[in-house]
């Protein structure tokens, strides 16, 4: 599933950060960590797909603060460290979409939750609903949204993404 134009792309992979917001948030508890870049990032992007932020320099301000907040981040072989991961690589590409119309990492994103679906498995997980959550998003995204073609984005995505309160990983908000 690649969504032909850069909006929809965008949007799919601000979903995918902004479904999963719970495990940022344990993550930031668990760690005592700030995690402002990656939240200011996500609101920001989701003003400029609703069209409220027009400012590209502001937003690209708040991605280069993300960006350099990634980077001094401590990868950990954890489970939860590769769902962050996750997170940060969905929200970096929803925004990279934005300044670089080739930008398309959406099956690297859909690879990584398999892994990580793999990964659960492994550990003992029962995940056979979770996969079928998320082809359920998948098929929704791909027969709603994904010919979305300019900025700003339909306000159904938005309604459409804020119903979902449970993260890919079946974490409830």
């Amino acid at each position: 599933m690649t969504p032909e134009h850069a909006a929809s792309r965008s949007a799919y992979c601000l979903l995918l950060a902004r479904i999963n917001l719970p495990h940022i948030q344990m993550w930031q508890d668990d760690q005592q960590l700030d995690v402002s870049p990656y939240t200011k990032l996500l609101n920001k992007q989701t003003a400029f797909l609703k069209g409220e932020l027009t400012s590209r320099a502001n937003l690209e301000r708040f991605f280069a603060q993300f960006s350099e907040w990634r980077s001094e981040l401590t990868e950990s072989d954890t489970l939860g460290w590769q769902i962050v991961d996750l997170c940060n690589a969905a929200l970096y590409a929803s925004t990279e979409c934005i300044f670089d119309d080739a930008c398309d990492d959406i099956e690297l994103l859909n690879q990584y939750v398999t892994d990580i679906y793999a990964q659960m498995t492994e550990l003992g997980a029962e995940t056979a609903e979770l996969k079928h959550y998320f082809a359920s998003i998948q098929k929704e995204f791909q027969s709603q949204f994904s010919s979305l073609r300019h900025i700003p984005v339909s306000k159904d995505f938005f309604v459409w993404m804020a119903e979902m309160d449970v993260s890919l990983f079946g974490v409830a908000e």
